[in-house]
């Protein structure tokens, strides 16, 4: 059976369609809310949904998302669990469920086998931030014996050569991360040292590839998706389901339906 994700991205370039993907922690703010939250974004129309796992230490995330991290971690969430949360998610959205997490979390937190836990709990695909190239040898080919979607991230110092090495070890697309630093919504992003960039990555890339890192508005999410195959939003939905109150399907469906419209 082909993996959600292959079917998604021939569709979607088929279609000429641009991808949306929305990073959600679950446990934040609650652990019942994930359900909302995800439901929210299912309606809205967005093509992944990245479920992150929290770690203690997460080196390139924001401080949004390491303080959802904290609360999700306070709440009791550990890896284990986000795979039981997605595995109950894939019963009732065919949505694509993509996790997220740093090594430590994959390794120590669910174990050598964890490729094979993911594939049992229906995980279509897996992003690993601090895997870097060099060491991605043994996580490439179990993803590809466990039929799970390996998404590589592309920084703005990779230059060519590296480009076309990472993306062909990414399954079916590859993640560009938009500047050199860590997640956050940002106000200005759309730079022309960054349009350089992602031009260099449509030359070099052998897969399509989506954006993240800093999207927080429809504006920005345009102008990307026009130099790009889609864009992924994590800190700013965070912000928006934080500062929203209670209703966090209202609040993450409205956010991010604003985000399909223009895509």
């Amino acid at each position: 059976m082909a993996n959600k994700i292959t079917e998604l991205i021939s569709n979607a370039l088929k279609e000429n369609r641009k991808i949306l993907s929305a990073y959600i922690m679950p446990g934040f703010p609650d652990y019942q809310a994930t359900f909302e939250i995800f439901r929210g974004a299912f309606d809205a129309g967005v093509d992944l949904i990245e479920l992150g796992i929290p770690f203690s230490d997460p080196l390139a995330d924001g401080l949004v998302i390491q303080r959802s991290a904290q609360v999700a971690i306070g709440n009791g969430i550990t890896p284990r669990m986000v795979l039981e949360i997605a595995g109950e998610l894939a019963q009732k959205f065919p949505v694509p469920v993509i996790a997220m997490g740093y090594y430590n979390s994959f390794l120590n937190g669910i174990g050598k086998n964890f490729m094979s836990e993911l594939a049992r709990c229906s995980v279509s695909g897996l992003i690993i931030p601090d895997l870097s190239y060099e060491e991605s040898n043994v996580v490439f080919e179990n993803a590809r014996t466990n039929e799970i979607s390996l998404v590589m991230l592309i920084a703005p110092t990779s230059d060519d050569q590296r480009i076309r090495k990472i993306s062909h070890l990414s399954t079916d697309f590859n993640y560009c991360v938009s500047v050199t630093g860590v997640t956050g919504a940002r106000k200005s992003l759309v730079t022309d040292e960054m349009k350089a960039f992602l031009k260099r990555v449509r030359r070099n890339s052998l897969k399509p590839f989506v954006v993240g890192f800093g999207i927080s508005n429809p504006e920005t999410a345009r102008e990307i998706s026009l130099l790009s195959d889609g864009v992924v939003v994590g800190s700013a939905l965070l912000e928006r389901v934080s500062a929203g109150g209670k209703d966090v399907y209202k609040n993450t469906y409205e956010f991010l339906k604003s985000l399909r419209d223009v895509l």
